[in-house]
């Protein structure tokens, strides 16, 4: 029995398979920055005296590629490129005093992490299921 194997044709379908990779979490990430600072605006724990923390918080994903020598424990994998690419979801507040928001009075009127432990499973849930569609 003899195989052939044309490295071509390998090279080019483990390059579609990354590119739908990064597809998914790319769809999934903007999903969920969205529903991100939705969730935070509408649960803040504090009430609105200007409106200007509440409208300034957003949700955020970022993609790029991250520098050889970054140094991270985590290491990223790399894309078709060579190059790691690095996705970063999040969710910020922009007013001066928002950290103050999240950390004095124990947490009180902290929204950014809550925000992240109530929406972080069903993310990841979702995450997994687009993946799970690439087979």
């Amino acid at each position: 029995m003899k195989w052939r194997i044309e490295i071509e044709n390998v090279q080019n379908g483990l390059a579609r398979a990354g590119e739908a990779v990064q597809n998914c979490i790319a769809a999934c990430g903007r999903t969920a920055a969205a529903q991100m600072e939705a969730y935070a605006k509408q649960n803040r724990p504090w009430t609105d005296r200007t409106g200007n923390a509440r409208n300034t918080l957003e949700g955020v994903w970022m993609q790029g590629t991250a520098a050889e020598d970054s140094g991270d424990a985590l290491q990223p994998r790399r894309g078709a490129g060579g190059e790691k690419k690095v996705h970063t979801l999040g969710i910020v507040g922009h007013m001066p005093y928002s950290v103050f928001l999240e950390l004095s009075y124990e947490g009180k009127y902290a929204i950014l992490w809550p925000t992240v432990n109530a929406l972080a499973p069903e993310i990841l849930r979702r995450l997994a299921e687009c993946m799970e569609g690439l087979k």
